[in-house]
């Protein structure tokens, strides 16, 4: 902004992209350019928020002294609060908020250690007092509901996960940071565009907090910015606020510049101030507290546990150079300026909201306009009217009038500056040498890292103009340590960074690794710095690392996982052609890292000089084990992004590489790549691949091994395989017997897997079912059935179904084996499902069985099946009547006896019923009923059973053999019923 041309006007005109479902106030808007000039021209501050931990777990609303109790200062609480309820998924209406702010100390009786005394329930007093599961408002309903973990080897939500999570959680912040994007000029008409990132800080130097736990934690932290990223701007209240957010991002450096040309807004324009009561800010927040059923499982609390939030919101005060407006606007410049200058024309009465005005260019933006005037004759009046004699408070800027008792002066000193408590650092180092101000702590940090660590600005401002050194390392022997701007760079600490940059702080130093800032910020993934580094020197956007790997921004992105970093470096045009010392680019680190959303967005980027898939095949053929280890594992990721992605896989001859891993003696990496071909062998083509690639003597050798999760997975793809028409091929490898060896594990996911298998195996293929006869596996099958679980009940019936399906010795060899009164047994239970598989059992090894038909009838199966004709669901019903019928035989004395059995009304709904197999069995059974019995016919008459066969007689659609049924039934009832005409 210090680029701005001709400054000689006497009007500015703003305009900015508007957001059409959530329109600003004039009289905010004139409200916050009101507190932005008394900021920034009197008290030379710029506004900010930072909530902070105090020792009872309430938070403090730390603001410049200039933003308390202003509309700025409200609307940044507010926006902050709201990040923080949806973090935590916990709400408390302002109101109610600042109501429990005054109390929920005596309702606690909190002891000086901060500590609870209370014998009431805890949560029941924060939510009589208005706290609430945030999921409660409408516009937030069910926002947790939704699983954004996309990597089925990871589980967030496991105990392990969040206990390490919890370990951190208290240096783990999440903030905003606002920075302008665009400027353009015309005259007096500024045209910009302003963004937002929500970032994650971490509070902890890398003595505590090592890379492969800090990655650990951002893949967590990820999942949960992307809930909030999804639903933050739902709310209009919120969209408002962010708008306004926005305005103030370019206000701030806009004034800075004009400032400095002595140019001041004239206040006495705008529209009337708000009064002082409607402009209180809250000096802290009241702790939160989960309930039983709140639905947010980000944190992991104990039950009555309270807790503080923290975090806050920055703005970026530096801009990118101004830019001449586009033709667009220059056409119109006499339109915007009228527009500006009659916004109060018409009506200067009081209104209740003041709209923007909207003007259309490239789509919607607002225009906002204020006066300009002398600065130096307005500074001086103010000051000696109203802020002259004014002083701050002390002991709102020290944390209120709770003191803290310091072992010693460092460790004092230390702590004021990670708290912030500038008067306290100041009163300290009045108080003692610089010497000793300047040592370093047992980890060799000083105080000046300690601040640019926790983003203490006004410190830094002490310490620089005291003349201590701003490129101070961390002492550290043998080696290189980091300065306090690698350290401000680390941990998103934003406006330490530019206050560092103008104290000259050199952004090219490098610590132990060779990384400078820029790279610290690419790694850490905090965009803001980037940009603040990117416009200092925009050179440092393909600046290498100078030790390890020399790696670019890019790639130490890639590494980490930032994938908002890795999408605003390729913005800004970031050469992703680059390669570190070992030839990786970003495919192969974000792989070796195991960062598949980053993979993903360069998949979507579908860049020719990128080809992730191809660069995958080539990371499985390589010699290194982790390569295709890792390879192998971000394939089992990505595959399941995108239901077309396994095409790509496909095409890009993965398939062989897989196999080849299949035989490598490593059971790791033989139990991911089975995982990877389960998840695609549901597809035709997949599975032709395999089989071509010499997949299922493979798969079947894996079958003898001792992992258990092998078993399971190369049973799912060799049950792909057999739906293909490749079951001859399988039982010429032997897979029959590998498969029955299996049968004596006690693994119920195994198990289930095995004789779904197996039953595909056998369906319509006689040599297998004898294969599972001559190799004893059916009385396994037939153990299974009184098994205490449902599942195996139920996949040991229908397994036996397919292994004697219209085969009479195999369904003889099981009647032998003991498998008639399981099966019997298992209509006595309650689970229906079970019911249905066991009754495609008897249908199967009934069918043309004489034997075995007499045997269920004989155990009075028939009660149990017509139960099944009671169901609700069609399937069932449907079983239960072929089941029934198979019982028939196929003598008409027994078929008879089974219609009779079976009843008038349930044949006629038979009939009735849309479903073929019911309509075949309801006509053969009034074909047994009715031939050569008079009084069957005569009741089959009387009870209104023609009508149904007639209709299905009209039906286009009909199967051929229902439709035969029905003809041969229509036939047995007419004869010798010569004086009735069913037509």
């Amino acid at each position: 902004m210090s680029q701005i041309n001709n400054v000689g006007f006497s009007t500015a005109i703003l305009l900015t992209p508007v957001d059409p479902t959530a329109h600003l106030d004039y009289r905010e808007v004139h409200q916050i350019l009101r507190e932005l000039a008394v900021g920034i021209y009197c008290l030379n501050q710029i506004p900010s928020i930072s909530l902070e931990a105090n020792y009872d777990q309430s938070s403090s609303c730390q603001l410049p002294p200039a933003y308390y109790d202003t509309r700025i200062g409200q609307i940044l609480i507010y926006i902050d609060y709201m990040l923080k309820a949806l973090w935590h998924g916990i709400y408390m209406p302002k109101e109610k908020r600042t109501r429990f702010s005054e109390l929920w100390r005596t309702i606690m009786d909190i002891d000086p250690d901060g500590k609870p005394q209370t014998t009431k329930d805890i949560f029941s007093e924060f939510s009589s007092a208005g706290l609430v599961d945030i999921t409660n408002d409408p516009d937030f309903d069910g926002i947790y509901d939704e699983d954004m973990n996309e990597d089925p080897t990871y589980d967030p939500n496991s105990p392990e996960e969040k206990a390490v999570f919890m370990k951190y959680a208290e240096n783990i912040m999440l903030k905003l940071t606002f920075s302008t994007t665009q400027v353009q000029q015309h005259e007096n008409i500024f045209i910009f565009e302003t963004a937002y990132w929500l970032t994650n800080a971490i509070k902890y130097n890398q003595d505590y907090l090592d890379i492969c736990t800090y990655q650990r934690l951002q893949q967590r932290l990820y999942l949960q910015k992307k809930v909030i990223q999804k639903h933050f701007e739902k709310k209009k209240e919120i969209r408002r606020g962010i708008g306004y957010l926005k305005l103030i991002c370019f206000l701030i450096p806009f004034l800075l510049s004009l400032k400095k040309r002595m140019k001041v807004p004239y206040l006495n324009s705008l529209l009337p101030p708000f009064s002082d009561d409607k402009v209180k800010t809250e000096r802290e927040l009241p702790p939160f507290i989960y309930g039983r059923d709140f639905k947010c499982q980000n944190f992991d609390y104990k039950e009555h546990q309270y807790f503080h939030v923290h975090g806050g919101i920055e703005f970026d005060i530096s801009t990118n150079p101004v830019e001449n407006a586009l033709d667009d606007f220059k056409k119109n410049v006499e339109k915007i300026q009228e527009c500006a200058a009659n916004t109060f024309a018409e009506d200067s009465g009081y209104k209740e909201f003041y709209s923007v005005p909207v003007m259309e260019f490239y789509g919607k933006r607002g225009t906002k306009c204020f006066s300009l005037d002398c600065l130096h004759s307005w500074q001086n009046s103010y000051n000696a009217s109203s802020w002259g004699a004014e002083a701050l408070p002390r002991g709102e800027a020290t944390g209120g009038n709770r003191g803290i008792q310091y072992f010693s002066i460092p460790f004092g000193m230390k702590s004021a500056v990670e708290r912030g408590l500038s008067a306290v650092f100041h009163t300290f180092s009045r108080k003692t040498s610089s010497s000793t101000i300047n040592v370093s702590d047992e980890a060799g940090y000083a105080i000046f890292h300690h601040a640019a660590l926790h983003n203490r600005v006004s410190i830094i401002c002490q310490l620089c103009n005291a003349n201590f050194n701003v490129n101070q390392r961390r002492f550290v022997m043998f080696s290189q340590g980091p300065t306090p701007l690698h350290l401000a760079a680390q941990a998103c600490s934003l406006e330490a960074t530019i206050c560092l940059l103008c104290f000259k702080a050199d952004y090219t130093l490098t610590e132990k690794r060779g990384w400078m800032p820029i790279h610290f910020a690419a790694f850490y993934d905090n965009i803001c710095i980037i940009i603040a580094l990117c416009r200092k020197d925009p050179s440092l956007l393909e600046a290498e690392a100078t030790a390890e790997n020399q790696c670019t921004p890019l790639l130490l992105a890639a590494t980490s996982g930032a994938l908002d970093t890795i999408q605003y470096l390729f913005s800004l045009g970031a050469n992703w052609r680059k390669t570190d010392t070992k030839g990786n680019n970003i495919i192969h680190l974000s792989v070796l890292t195991f960062h598949t959303e980053v993979l993903k967005y360069i998949i979507e980027l579908n860049i020719p000089e990128l080809p992730v898939w191809k660069t995958l095949v080539e990371m499985l053929q390589c010699e290194s084990f982790k390569r295709r280890m890792m390879a192998v594992m971000s394939l089992e990721v990505v595959c399941l992004a995108n239901d077309q992605y396994w095409k790509y896989i496909l095409d890009a001859g993965t398939i062989p590489a897989l196999i080849n891993l299949l035989k490598c003696p490593k059971i790791k990496l033989q139990c991911k790549t089975v995982g990877l071909l389960s998840n695609i062998s549901t597809h035709i083509s997949v599975v032709h691949a395999l089989v071509e690639a010499g997949g299922i003597p493979a798969l079947i050798n894996l079958l003898a091994s001792d992992e258990p999760e092998l078993h399971s997975r190369c049973a799912v793809i060799l049950y792909d395989i057999a739906k293909c028409e490749n079951k001859d091929v399988i039982s010429k490898y032997n897979g029959i017997p590998a498969l029955i060896n299996l049968l004596s594990l006690n693994i119920e996911s195994v198990l289930v897997n095995v004789m779904n298998c197996i039953r595909v195996l056998c369906i319509g293929n006689e040599s297998n079912q004898r294969a599972m006869r001559d190799h004893n596996g059916i009385q396994y099958l037939i153990r299974f059935l009184s098994s205490d679980s449902d599942a195996l009940k139920a996949v040991s019936s229908a397994t036996i179904a397919e292994v004697g399906r219209d085969n009479k010795d195999v369904q003889d060899a099981i009647a032998m084996q003991g498998a008639i009164p399981p099966l019997v047994a298992l209509f006595k239970g309650k689970q229906l499902s079970v019911q249905v598989k066991g009754a495609m059992a008897v249908e199967s090894l009934a069918n043309c069985n004489p034997f075995i038909q007499k045997a269920f009838l004989e155990r009075k199966l028939t009660k149990d099946l017509l139960k099944l004709l009671k169901a609700f669901q069609i399937d069932v019903k449907e079983q239960g009547a072929v089941a029934l019928w198979a019982l028939a035989g196929q003598t008409l004395k027994q078929q008879k006896y089974m219609a009779e059995q079976i009843g008038y009304n349930f044949i006629i709904n038979m009939l009735l019923s849309p479903s073929a197999k019911m309509q075949y069995v309801g006509g053969e059974a009034v074909i047994a009923l009715s031939k050569d019995s008079r009084i069957h016919q005569n009741q089959i008459c009387e009870g209104n059973g023609i009508a149904p066969l007639v209709r299905l007689l009209r039906i286009n659609k009909i199967a051929e053999g229902t439709l035969l049924s029905v003809i041969r039934a229509v036939g047995s009832i007419c004869i010798g019923l010569y004086e009735v005409s069913i037509f």
